[in-house]
């Protein structure tokens, strides 16, 4: 099983947290809209920890979306895959279709932005 985590302290640029001028309801709305469109189970959406959980066949996401002030709002993603070949590959496309389609809605800010 391949762990794939993004944080703040990530060395690789699609690792990295990724912020955006937007609010934690903003953030959300496009994620669970992104989840819908890839097929993806949502099973719990947890306001207060501000983490949602989804799953597909060979794959679960937790996502943290953090407001850190009104205007910027981090995501970060945990993610568990286990298939034959190309977990990285596959976990990747994943975090990289999110934050293409959160940078449609709003503005990318930058990446680490609170080392």
């Amino acid at each position: 099983m391949a762990v794939i985590e993004t944080s703040e302290n990530s060395t690789k640029l699609p690792l990295q947290t990724h912020y955006y001028k937007a609010s934690y309801e903003q953030i959300k709305a496009v994620y669970l809209e992104t989840l819908e469109s890839l097929r993806h189970t949502i099973v719990s959406v947890n306001d207060d920890y501000s983490e949602i959980y989804s799953e597909i066949p060979h794959m679960t996401v937790i996502a943290k979306i953090i407001m850190q002030d009104p205007l910027e709002t981090s995501i970060d993603f945990e993610i568990h895959a286990e298939f034959l070949m190309g977990n990285n590959k596959k976990a990747l496309k994943f975090i990289d279709t999110v934050l293409k389609k959160i940078e449609e809605k709003y503005p990318f800010k930058g990446v680490s932005l609170h080392k």
